[in-house]
């Protein structure tokens, strides 16, 4: 008997090599992505595609990109069906300042009344610039709404989800636009009214006086604002606010001085509350002789006026030192990271912009003491750190992350330190390609979604100092980026058809493999523009190559396929899979392929059991097997692709040990073990493929329960012996 168990356990763990498969493991590769890389990929620790995807949609929202193919959400995303809503929440800081800044104007408490009073969803009218949205502010942080949040002006309110946020929660919407106004109906109001009375929930769109509605039936759900509060009495709270109560002999000295008075004054003929509340501001937070302090305010808000109305370039001239600036910087891009991380980027950026030290001016003195802490350049920049609600692949969350008071800073400190500022430009491609490649993950992600971004705003310049050498690049990090910078860069209709040709030429036959890999990992962009037949045309021809390189690249992006918007496209992403390898009509190349693209998904994707809807703490499944537990024609699908690669010359160690990792991950779940027993037996269809198949189960019960899977092995086991097709 042990001599029989012995054979079978060779014969399990050393398959017969098929003729007509090349070694696809033996040898060694020229370029930077080698056998070991492939290896790492196929049973490193999984998460990796998520965590990259959500990473990227932070960013895509962080920095106002549209874009469809995402997944998930946290506080700053929220889907529907179609394209998303993106959704920025109040920070505790702005929430304090609605309640100690705003001063109510001499119809607020009618207008308060109104609202109370209105249906869940209101429109509030009223001038430019009378304060709309600081009274829609104060209003929903007065009535008790637990988390406020901002709406993107150009979300489209039919594909807003009240169901996908916590009940109590206040929206508003900040001059809602003539395109948008034209397209709003009353129909739209009333559903997104039921969907907020049951959450506790309440809108409001503030809606400028020249914007005309679609229907008279939408006057019904309009307030009238017609009373601007006192600019005088905005100066004072926002200064007294920002200035802090360890302040207060500062601010009535300096209210009290006639010059300031005077500027004070000036400021009743602006039509814009938001200038008085600038100057507030700015009263608070510049220093120097009491005496010089309105010059210095008047000086700064009439420069304010010489650029664009939501140009950050005199705030960031303000800023006390390069440091300071960079930290702006580096929050606008990699905003959503740690602090730590992203003043350490800052760092870098800094270095490459500083002048080399010399003797005359050295870059720090000796026994200069620390200044300019962390926390006040938060201050100065106006950023704030926040818990993340954002996963990560290790599970938990990111922590303490860094990002701008205003969700609208990142994408202007970004476009106006490109547009403004020649210096910084010309190391910027240098600071970005560092970051690209830097030990987080999530770090090059948001490296690669800044360059798309700047790619919409000048695309030849960032094609040629970005986005070709990073695709030429030998680090694969790198290529990662520029695909990802690429699918950004699409985003901008009139860019798409530039980035689809160049795709299409890196894809072709005789290209360095470098570019094809990019054009692999870029499938997206023809996904999303084109649809799912040029996308699949892409990949199955680059499924033919035989550079490592191009194979990896197939592979993640089959993989990403498969995760995209929660797995929607799973089973087309398997139907590619199937026709490479389960029909072998397209060569031993592509059913290589098709056995790693099968493998790097059932590795990495990971997803909840089908019992989440019973208790909040159902453990991990993969994300392959939750899809054949949910559909029988699907299991016989999947079960058709484990019996291959189990099978397999080239990968059936790397298939036993993912195969191990699935049995661990279900054996805390009666559920999943069955379905995994369940989908094993159905994988059979030869005695081979079950002598396979015990012996691994045998190898599960044998490790005991620390590292093993006992219980795993003896439902697999005993849901063998039933459809047993030994003799």
């Amino acid at each position: 008997m042990k001599a029989q168990a012995d054979a079978v356990a060779a014969e399990a763990a050393s398959p017969e090599p098929k003729v007509d498969a090349p070694d696809k493991f033996a040898g060694e590769e020229a370029d930077a992505f080698g056998m070991r890389d492939l290896r790492e990929a196929l049973v490193g620790p999984p998460g990796d595609t998520h965590e990259r995807l959500g990473a990227e949609r932070d960013a895509l929202a962080g920095l106002k990109v549209r874009a469809h193919q995402v997944i998930g959400g946290d506080q700053y995303v929220f889907s529907a069906s179609g394209a998303p809503v993106r959704l920025a929440e109040m920070s505790a800081e702005e929430i304090d300042e609605a309640r100690e800044t705003h001063v109510a104007a001499a119809d607020h408490a009618e207008l308060t009344r109104q609202l109370a009073a209105g249906p869940r969803v209101l429109l509030l009218r009223g001038a430019q610039g009378i304060g709309k949205f600081a009274a829609a502010r104060a209003f929903l942080v007065g009535a008790g709404h637990d988390r406020v949040y901002r709406l993107d002006p150009s979300a489209d309110l039919t594909r807003f989800d009240a169901q996908t946020v916590g009940p109590g929660s206040g929206f508003i919407l900040e001059d809602l636009p003539q395109a948008a106004a034209d397209q709003l109906t009353s129909f739209d109001l009333s559903n997104l009214e039921a969907a907020l009375r049951r959450r506790n929930g309440r809108l409001l769109l503030t809606v400028p006086s020249t914007v005309r509605l679609s229907e008279p039936d939408l006057e019904r759900s309009i307030v009238e604002m017609a009373a601007r509060a006192d600019p005088g009495e905005v100066v004072h709270a926002h200064m007294r606010w920002r200035s802090g109560p360890g302040r207060a002999t500062r601010v009535r000295r300096i209210l009290h001085r006639n010059d300031v008075t005077a500027l004070v004054d000036s400021l009743n003929s602006t039509p814009a509350l938001a200038r008085a509340a600038e100057a507030g501001r700015l009263l608070a937070e510049l220093t120097g002789p009491d005496e010089e302090i309105a010059r210095l305010v008047a000086e700064r808000l009439e420069r304010s006026e010489l650029y664009a109305p939501h140009s950050v370039v005199p705030w960031l001239e303000e800023l006390p030192d390069l440091a300071t600036q960079c930290l702006a910087l580096s929050t606008a891009v990699f905003g959503g990271e740690a602090y730590e991380t992203v003043a350490t980027l800052a760092e870098r950026l800094r270095a490459l912009l500083q002048p080399p030290e010399t003797a005359e001016h050295p870059d720090r003195p000796r026994n200069q003491p620390f200044a300019s802490s962390g926390s006040q350049r938060l201050r100065d920049i106006h950023a704030t750190i926040v818990e993340s609600e954002v996963e990560t692949r290790h599970g938990g969350a990111r922590g303490r992350i860094v990002r701008f008071q205003d969700p609208d800073t990142a994408l202007q400190v970004l476009e106006d330190v490109w547009a403004e500022y020649d210096a910084v430009r010309e190391v910027l491609p240098e600071w970005l390609r560092k970051c690209a490649t830097h030990d987080l993950p999530t770090v090059g992600v948001r490296a690669a979604v800044a360059a798309g971004v700047l790619a919409q705003r000048s695309f030849e310049s960032i094609r040629a100092q970005v986005l070709m050498p990073w695709a030429m690049a030998r680090e694969p990090g790198l290529r990662h980026a520029a695909a990802t910078a690429l699918y950004v860069a699409a985003e901008d209709p009139a860019h798409a058809p530039a980035v689809r040709n160049l795709i299409t030429a890196w894809s072709t036959a005789g290209t360095p493999s470098r570019l094809r890999a990019v054009a692999a990992r870029a499938w997206r962009v023809l996904f999303e523009n084109d649809g799912t037949e040029p996308a699949w045309a892409l990949l199955h021809a680059l499924a033919a190559a035989e550079e490592l390189d191009v194979v990896d690249a197939v592979c993640t992006s089959v993989t990403e396929y498969m995760a995209l918007d929660g797995g929607q496209h799973q089973h087309e992403a398997l139907d590619l899979v199937d026709q490479w390898m389960a029909s072998g009509r397209y060569g031993p190349a592509r059913l290589f392929v098709g056995q790693l693209c099968f493998l790097y998904a059932a590795n990495d994707l990971l997803v909840q059991g089908p019992t989440e809807a019973e208790r909040g703490d159902a453990p991990s499944w993969p994300a392959v097997l939750r899809a054949a537990a949910g559909d029988a024609a699907v299991e016989r699908h999947i079960a058709v692709l484990w019996e291959s690669v189990l099978n397999s010359a080239e990968v059936y160690e790397q298939a036993q040990e993912i195969l191990a990792k699935w049995a661990l991950l279900v054996e805390p779940d009666d559920h999943g073990r069955r379905a995994l027993a369940h989908l094993l037996a159905t994988s059979v269809s030869t005695r081979r493929t079950e002598r396979i198949i015990r012996y691994q189960a045998a190898a599960w019960a044998r490790a005991g329960t620390g590292p093993g899977a006992p219980l795993t092995a003896r439902e697999v086991l005993a849901c063998l012996d039933v459809r047993s097709i030994a003799p």
